[in-house]
Formats: C-alpha cells, sequence, structure tokens
C-alpha cells in the first residue's frame, strides 16, 4: 500500500477548483499540522495517510497477532496428542 504526503509553499498552493492528487492516485486535501513544532502550519497530504494506515498496520498487527495465538495452540494440542499416542504404545509394547 503506497501512501504518503507531501507540502506545497503557498505560492505554489493549486487554485480553489484544483485538487491535488497523491502519486497513490488517492486525492490530497488540505490539512492544519496540530502536532508542537508545526503548530497551524497547512499542507497537503494524501487522503489515506493518518487514519487508514495507522488503522490498517494496527488491524493487522491484530490479525497476526491472532494468527499466532491460534498456532500455538494448535501447536499445543498436536503435542499433547503425541505424548498421549506415544504413552498408549509404549503401556501396549511393554505389555507384550
Amino acid at each position: 500500500m503506497a501512501s504518503s504526503s507531501f507540502s506545497r509553499s503557498p505560492s505554489r498552493s493549486p487554485s480553489s477548483n484544483q485538487v491535488l492528487i497523491c502519486h497513490c492516485g488517492e486525492p490530497a486535501p488540505l490539512h492544519t499540522s496540530n502536532i508542537p513544532s508545526s503548530m497551524g502550519r497547512r499542507f497537503y497530504g494524501c487522503g489515506r495517510y493518518p487514519v487508514s494506515l495507522r488503522d490498517e498496520l494496527l488491524q493487522t498487527i491484530d490479525r497476526l497477532e491472532r494468527e499466532l495465538e491460534k498456532s500455538k495452540a494448535e501447536e499445543r494440542r498436536q503435542r499433547g496428542m503425541f505424548v498421549g499416542t506415544w504413552l498408549s504404545f509404549s503401556a501396549l509394547w511393554c505389555c507384550i
């Protein structure tokens, strides 16, 4: 997923009827910064950037953590079956 943000100086900003397009193809609306180092500064940024990219990343992390837990549970189940089977065969072999 490609997304980016970019800034333009006021002298190069588009006229009111133009819409900037990010290199990913999404509209790049005008934003106002709210971080302390550049508070109030205006910039054009990809419409997908701050929210959807972060949310998608967090969802991916959550999905991978769930998959890992399922894999670990399946491994524990299979290990238990293996040990149980081995003990059963061991008991039968000793009795022969």
